[in-house]
């Protein structure tokens, strides 16, 4: 039996409360794998974490996608954000120091892990999550978004 979470978003703030929420029960070492198209809100999500974690609201998330990974240090929580759209294999992983963060005291969140086909299980030190956001087309609300969030380990 697989264990989702579903959540409808209205706009880019509420899918900041949905991952603030997320985040109350997230610990060191966990995993959040983030998934969904250009636009999706992938960093708006951990933009949400983020701010939790560091106790403002008002901290956000910027996006990996140049640098492929942004570091935000709140009191003793470490959280490293990766973006893999432009890696292709784990080898890329290595290089960027993704395997390393999984093996620390860091909370890892990694957007575009579809786009490395590897086993993230093996490498998970804690708990490790998929949240894959959707957008419909045809929707009247433009910033609407479909949240699914699973516990995979």
């Amino acid at each position: 039996m697989r264990n989702i979470q579903s959540f409808e978003s209205d706009s880019p703030e509420g899918t900041e409360l949905i991952a603030a929420e997320f985040a109350k029960k997230l610990k060191p070492f966990d995993f959040i794998a983030l998934n969904g198209r250009l636009g999706a809100g992938k960093t708006k999500f951990t933009s949400g974490i983020v701010g939790f974690l560091c106790g403002n609201p008002a901290v956000a998330a910027v996006s990996p996608t140049y640098s492929i990974m942004n570091k935000y240090s709140c009191g003793g929580a470490v959280i490293n954000h990766f973006d893999f759209y432009r890696l292709k294999s784990a080898y890329d992983l290595e290089s960027c120091g993704f395997f390393d963060s999984l093996d620390g005291k860091n909370l890892t969140i990694a957007e575009w892990t579809d786009t490395v086909k590897i086993d993230y299980k093996k490498y998970a030190n804690g708990n490790y999550y998929s949240v894959n956001i959707k957008i419909k087309e045809g929707e009247k609300n433009k910033e609407k978004r479909y949240i699914d969030i699973e516990k995979i380990l």
